[in-house]
């Protein structure tokens, strides 16, 4: 019987392979016993009553978006806005219509230190700078994975999720790390955004095909040099592409900067008097010395912990895949308990440094008032169901993962414990509260997946377990496709 199974299985192996050809399991194939009967649809029929409560909900549902009307107002009116630590940061920026989100965020982690060390009354860094080097990364990256899988068939798991995929938007915070070091930073002014930098849309579709014939050429190769070839081409176009619609990045820029003014009270009015502002002198940098003055080296210093129930606990975790190139790391964090994830987030935030953080931004928010807290979207009272899953089976099943990355600046503490945290958010000021938010400790609980801290805020038993093998998940986990 063995040797029977063993020769099935070669044979079917044999038949996938040479032919191409996919072998339902059984159950796959269209089958009468799990119909949708006429019994079944009488059944369903009977069973829902349409009585006055749900026809007037009926009504409201056919000319109301449905998150209008599960709004819970009295949620809303308990936020009272006030933070018993805040820290001052730059105005509100935009990602726009772009999965950048990720960039933004990580930008605006060092945003306050720069503001601070240097006076300014404002600033912000250049994503249009990185998102050309990501993108580019991002290209070669892909087309070294088609080496890598060009003995397997086109719609194997693996290609089929790179040619989806081959040049998206999306990213974490080893992307950031990962572009500051080899590339350095601008200030945004030296490379502002364009149209297709916040609105990504057109130019992923242009750029995804372009990738999509470059596999198609590394797979078609018959030599490593052809495969070289079929490269170098591929990733011409995709620059020609970037400088086109981002703009070229610049190896040297001039740059000086306006420091605000101080007040001083007049000794003979005793009123308040501002001093003039300043103006730098006109220097010349490269991105990486601009990188290296203003900043120094604060990235190295930064460790990521996850909150991934279902996973063990305190075991670092990688992601295959989970990278913009060729050469840099996938992402790794140590997974560890929410109530770790919090304590720590705090200990930076007393310390005036502010926490790249990410979420599912997609559920339970308010976007009018700019908040996130369980129950503020009360979809169980409108329809009667229980639409709950746990953290841990929302990852399980595709219900809920982190998809949006965002700033902690502020926390409100309540005897010791924080209660609700301020956050910068990269969706300009028409949203939220002038583009700042609340999210509540059920609600961060529930929806933070990922922060990163400074390495000084982290308990010495946490970074110790850092140190370890990771366990190594596949490309395609929910937690970071």
């Amino acid at each position: 019987m063995k040797i029977r199974l063993v020769v099935f299985l070669a044979l079917v192996f044999v038949a996938v392979s040479f032919f191409g050809q996919y072998l339902p399991a059984p159950g796959e194939e269209p089958s009468q016993q799990g119909a949708l009967t006429p019994e079944i649809v009488d059944s369903l029929r009977q069973a829902v009553v349409i009585t006055p409560e749900m026809k007037a909900v009926q009504n409201a549902l056919a000319e109301n978006e449905i998150n209008a009307l599960v709004t819970d107002r009295e949620k809303t009116l308990k936020d009272d806005t006030l933070f018993t630590k805040e820290i001052e940061t730059g105005k509100i920026t935009n990602q726009e219509q772009s999965g950048r989100c990720w960039l933004f965020a990580g930008l605006n982690v060092v945003r306050p230190d720069i503001i601070k060390k240097y006076n300014l009354e404002n600033f912000e860094l250049s994503q249009a700078y990185l998102q050309f080097w990501d993108k580019l990364e991002r290209a070669n990256r892909t087309l070294e994975l088609a080496r890598a899988l060009k003995q397997e068939p086109p719609d194997s798991r693996k290609n089929a999720l790179l040619l989806q995929k081959p040049i998206d938007d999306g990213g974490d915070w080893n992307y950031v790390k990962f572009l500051v070091s080899r590339y350095g930073l601008v200030p945004k002014n030296v490379m502002p955004d364009t149209q297709q930098a916040g609105h990504t849309g057109q130019m992923n579709n242009l750029l995804a095909t372009v990738m999509r014939k470059g596999i198609k050429a590394i797979r078609e190769a018959q030599t490593t040099e052809a495969e070289n070839t079929a490269k170098m081409e591929t990733l011409k176009q995709v620059y020609k592409i970037l400088v086109l619609c981002l703009g070229e990045p610049p190896k040297s820029f001039e740059w000086r900067y306006k420091m605000k003014g101080s007040k001083e009270k007049d000794k003979e009015t005793a009123k308040a008097v501002e001093k003039e502002s300043k103006i730098s002198p006109l220097k010349t940098y490269t991105p990486q010395s601009f990188y290296k003055e203003f900043m120094g080296s604060p990235f190295d210093n930064y460790i990521s912990f996850i909150n991934y129930p279902g996973k063990p606990y305190h075991k670092i975790i990688k992601f295959s895949w989970n990278r913009d190139s060729a050469d840099g790391p996938d992402m790794e964090a140590l997974n560890i308990t929410v109530e770790e994830m919090e304590k720590m987030a705090l200990a930076s935030l007393m310390d005036d440094q502010a926490v790249w953080f990410c979420c599912n931004s997609s559920v339970q928010r308010n976007t009018k008032t700019g908040l996130w807290d369980i129950g503020v979207q009360d979809y169980k009272s409108l329809f009667g169901i229980d639409f709950y899953l746990s953290k841990e089976d929302q990852l399980r099943y595709y219900d809920g993962a982190p998809n949006h990355c965002m700033v902690f600046t502020g926390v409100d503490v309540k005897n010791g414990e924080p209660v609700k945290w301020k956050v910068e958010n990269s969706w300009g000021d028409k949203r939220g509260r002038d583009g700042w938010w609340t999210i509540t400790k059920p609600w961060f609980e529930a929806n933070v997946y990922e922060i990163l801290v400074n390495k000084k805020y982290a308990p010495p038993e946490l970074l110790k377990l850092t140190e370890q093998e990771p366990l190594i998940m596949p490309p395609w986990d929910p937690f970071s496709n």
